[in-house]
């Protein structure tokens, strides 16, 4: 069995991935780095990556969220457009089949049905005591 990362370990794991990210290193080059920095495995170097990168996350409102993925859309619709216009298809199509796709996804998100959960209201006993 592989040995785990001390808690110290994994805070400076995450520390060091925060920096990369924090200097432009995007996620796969910053685990990268970090698997060959520490000898771990590349999966888990993008964990580290992960984590930190959730610290670089502020929460979002669902009107924040709104306003990014109108501007995501824009911006996808605007590469299509200028693409085309300057006769690069294979980009113009791309652009196109992203926007398509970010489309779907927000639909389907959008019209999800709301998942309920039903918990027991029927009082269920401790269990007995082993002894």
């Amino acid at each position: 069995m592989a040995n785990r990362a001390t808690d110290r370990e994994l805070s400076a794991r995450v520390a060091a991935a925060l920096q990369m990210l924090n200097d432009g290193k995007g996620s796969a080059y910053a685990a990268a780095l970090l698997s060959v920095d520490y000898a771990i495995s590349l999966r888990q170097a993008r964990r580290y990556v992960n984590l930190a990168a959730l610290e670089l996350c502020n929460d979002l409102n669902p009107s924040e969220l709104d306003t990014i993925a109108t501007i995501s859309l824009h911006r996808l619709e605007l590469i299509a457009g200028r693409a085309m216009d300057s006769g690069e298809n294979a980009l113009a199509i791309s652009a196109t089949k992203a926007h398509l796709s970010a489309v779907a996804q927000l639909r389907r998100a959008i019209s999800a049905p709301m998942t309920k959960f039903r918990l027991s209201t029927a009082y269920t006993a401790p269990p007995d005591p082993p002894f």
